[in-house]
């Protein structure tokens, strides 16, 4: 502990002898580092807060009625999952290449297209100059840094953009194929609901409607006649009753079948609706909280950060070196007091 205090004195009592050479050094670094700082180019950055929903569907938004569920209100904002899923896809590649085309990054960062890794080197700057992070309070915040003030804006507001044509295209790429897989299946239902629409003529053409009332019916008249001993109407009934026997149960089964497909027809339609109308229509995938504006003050280089750990590294390596130069210049001294003893 002693031996530490003695150190930490022993290197303020060094800093206080050198403190003139400290200073100077010290007011050397902050002219040259508050020079050098206005030669360093400026960056502008544009921002934009945004929300994400909790389901793009405009089925399920606008045909969703009867059954109130808050997660597919249209005001409704996203959960946790909703909000990293968007920011997924505003990491996508398919907006950057978007932007490097539209607005030549290559050459705007001097890029020389024909170098060997130019498009890593490119993505690795837009990775520094566009950053997606989440705010605390659940949204999602996009920043454009760049030397153009104009083109941080025009940038931040086509992320905007794109971000509603990924994710409508991606959707609506879903719903084609889940309106034309329908489409195929409503085909199936439609030849099966015909083909026992048909089934059911057969039996009704062999007399057989409705097989319960025309069992009770048979078996009233059936017992009229033999209480009369009528031979001739017992014979007709017997008949009755072994065609309701042969065609009865294929009737009822039949019609069950029919209600059965009829339901799941129905829905099939109404997916398809459902479906058509995510296919067709698109809306905002989104919440714009805040839209980026023209930055009119610099966001870098801050001149006083740049000046104070200038001066701050320098210090530090000024004392290290006067340090090492003290040490060097002890060696020799003491070596030359042991040859004078």
């Amino acid at each position: 502990m002693e031996n530490n205090q003695y150190n930490s004195f022993s290197l303020m009592k060094f800093i206080w002898a050198k403190r003139k050479w400290l200073l100077i050094i010290c007011a050397v670094t902050i002219v040259v580092s508050a020079v050098c700082s206005f030669f360093i180019k400026p960056k502008y950055q544009s921002t934009a807060v945004i929300y994400a929903p909790r389901t793009n569907s405009m089925a399920k938004i606008l045909l969703n009625e009867e059954n109130y569920n808050e997660r597919l209100d249209i005001k409704a904002y996203a959960s946790e999952e909703e909000t990293e899923q968007m920011m997924q896809l505003l990491d996508a590649r398919e907006i950057k290449d978007s932007l490097i085309k539209r607005y030549n990054l290559a050459e705007h960062y001097d890029i020389d297209t024909n170098s060997k890794g130019w498009y890593t080197k490119i993505m690795k700057i837009m990775k520094n100059e566009i950053e997606v992070k989440r705010t605390n309070f659940g949204a999602i915040s996009i920043a454009v840094k760049d030397h153009d003030p104009v083109i941080a804006c025009q940038m931040t507001n086509d992320i905007l953009r794109l971000l509603d044509t990924i994710k409508n295209r991606t959707e609506r790429e879903r719903a084609v194929a889940a309106y034309h897989a329908l489409c195929e299946q409503m085909d199936s239902i439609d030849r099966e609901v015909r083909r026992i629409d048909d089934s059911i003529q057969i039996c009704m053409q062999n007399g057989v409607f409705d097989v319960e009332a025309q069992s009770e019916r048979v078996m009233q008249q059936y017992a009229i006649a033999v209480a009369q001993g009528n031979t001739a109407a017992i014979n007709r009934l017997t008949k009755e009753q072994e065609k309701l026997s042969l065609w009865g149960p294929r009737l009822d089964a039949l019609q069950n079948m029919q209600y059965t497909f009829l339901k799941y027809q129905a829905l099939c339609k109404q997916k398809m609706l459902d479906a058509r109308l995510d296919m067709k229509g698109s809306i905002p995938v989104k919440f714009v909280v805040e839209r980026p504006i023209v930055a009119d003050k610099k966001c870098y280089p801050k001149r006083s950060l740049v000046v104070l750990i200038s001066t701050l590294s320098v210090l530090i390596l000024s004392v290290i070196v006067l340090l090492m130069i003290d040490k060097i210049e002890e060696k020799p001294s003491g070596k030359a007091e042991e040859s004078v003893e």
